[in-house]
């Protein structure tokens, strides 16, 4: 999301400094206009008797005037000063930026691009961790107005439409704490509705040396309140929608538990061969079967520092596991033992962990990709099941 948060945070630019253009012309109106009653008038009869009539007069030519001018800006020269905020973003070696269409108001807050595209890179532009290309049919942003003009920059719905594209993970890349600021949105905000109406993304990991490929679509996505800096971890507790990666449906539901709000993941008949990397990286063996997933995510903030807790169960079903090229004496002999103890397990069991993560953690990842919160699920996965079988060898 960091190159839509981009855009979005050059647009907001434009409401703010024509509202601002009404809000100085009005004090500085009113405060000539009192100076003006104030050395024009002696005594104290004649300064009561008809400055506040001037004043109105003057506060309404202003309101007219600057009303008309908006209204001509409105409608003539709308998408011309859209392409020219945008220009700043183009300008970019990161990014590039294009679309067909412009359309909406300053006035009310409202800006719709047609026909968007955006293609780039992250990491270093030398090295890459990553590239991206999205075309999206329609962006629409409603900027909340009356919180503009105290400075609090909001986005009442950030809304996408007929999204598609790529992504492509070129190697493992170290989230740093502090990102250059040119690097992110030129300034933060908040967004109090963020929805896709359809999405269909092909994820590509090149890690590892072996080519994945899944592709992810969404049938509808709700997020919200969500903060720029925080948009990664906003989207672990505050997300609601389904669709389907590697065409495996997952569904996500949000409500509050005795004020604490939390999210609630279920996906089925997961292969469990998808989480053969970290499983063979963690225990030294390769898995077959399915699994079903269920995942909770709890906001937590009474202890201090505001974190997110991940308490995940999956349920294995016709697990069967074999020794990997990494696997080593003790895990081949730890199999052997392990056999007999999960034929009496049957052919379902349930694998629990829980994964904590702090919201500074998190702080200034955007994107979720790059976040390092699936790694640490995954790992975290395969651990739970490398334990699982530990305990399943050792008993009588």
């Amino acid at each position: 999301m960091d190159a839509l948060f981009i855009v979005v945070a050059e647009l907001l630019l434009l409401p703010l400094l024509l509202w601002g253009l009404i809000v100085l012309e009005l004090v500085l109106g009113t405060l000539a206009t009192l100076v003006g009653i104030v050395l024009g008038r002696r005594r104290p009869g004649e300064l009561i008797s008809r400055p506040w009539l001037r004043l109105r007069r003057r506060l309404a030519w202003s309101l007219a005037l600057l009303g008309g001018a908006l209204l001509v800006v409105d409608l003539f020269f709308f998408e011309p000063l859209v392409n020219v905020v945008l220009g700043s973003v183009d300008d970019r070696e990161d990014l590039d930026l294009r679309f067909a269409h412009a359309e909406g108001s300053f006035i009310l807050g409202r800006i719709e691009l047609e026909q968007l595209e955006l293609a780039g890179t992250r990491g270093e532009l030398a090295d890459p961790s990553a590239r991206f290309a999205l075309h999206i049919d329609s962006l629409v942003i409603d900027i909340d107005t009356a919180a503009l003009l105290a400075l609090d920059l909001a986005v009442e719905e950030l809304a996408l439409d007929g999204v598609q594209g790529s992504y492509d993970r070129l190697r493992r890349s170290e989230r740093e704490s502090a990102r250059p600021r040119e690097r992110g949105p030129a300034r933060e905000f908040r967004v109090d509705r963020f929805h896709v109406g359809s999405l269909a993304l092909t994820l590509r990991d090149h890690v590892g040396g072996q080519l994945r490929e899944l592709p992810l679509e969404l049938v509808e996505l709700d997020i919200g309140p969500l903060r720029s800096d925080l948009a990664a971890f906003d989207l672990l507790y505050r997300s609601r929608g389904s669709g389907a990666i590697a065409g495996i449906a997952f569904e996500m539901v949000t409500h509050e538990l005795d004020g604490v709000p939390q999210l609630t993941l279920d996906v089925h008949d997961i292969p469990l061969d998808e989480l053969g990397a970290p499983l063979e990286r963690a225990a030294g063996v390769r898995a077959a079967g399915k699994a079903d997933l269920h995942m909770v995510n709890r906001y937590h903030a009474d202890a201090g520092e505001p974190e997110l807790e991940l308490d995940v169960t999956m349920t294995l079903r016709e697990l069967d596991i074999r020794s990997g090229e990494r696997a080593t004496l003790g895990t081949k002999l730890m199999l052997e033992l392990a056999g007999k103890a999960l034929a009496r397990l049957g052919p379902s069991f349930p694998v629990a962990f829980e994964v904590r993560i702090a919201e500074r953690e998190l702080a200034g990842a955007r994107n979720f990709a790059d976040s390092g919160v699936a790694e640490r699920v995954g790992d975290a996965i395969a651990t739970a099941l490398r334990d699982e079988l530990q305990r399943a060898a050792k008993a009588p």
